[in-house]
């Protein structure tokens, strides 16, 4: 089984660096499964290609990669939580 090589552009890397432990276990953990299979079912393509993708790691982790020749590059890392809500679900 191939395994990807992982690489983050300076910005994915500075949100990853930023992440609590427990987060960035979970984001570790993450990124180690999409090393095995970058393009599990959970992920969506945002370009043509389906190169470019996209997945929540965790509840409130989202990163965007690109796939190419046995590389993995994470370029975006986006963490979320309740208090970044604009408008709170209603009952």
């Amino acid at each position: 089984m191939q395994t990807y090589r992982i690489y983050f552009t300076e910005q994915a890397g500075a949100a990853r660096d930023r992440l609590d432990d427990q987060q960035r276990a979970a984001f570790d953990k993450g990124i180690s499964l999409l090393a095995r299979d970058p393009f599990p079912a959970l992920s969506r393509p945002i370009s043509s290609t389906g190169d470019d993708r996209t997945i929540r790691l965790t509840q409130n982790i989202l990163v965007e990669y690109s796939v190419s020749m046995g590389r993995l590059l994470i370029f975006i890392v986006e963490v979320f939580n309740d208090k970044d809500v604009f408008v709170k679900d209603t009952d």
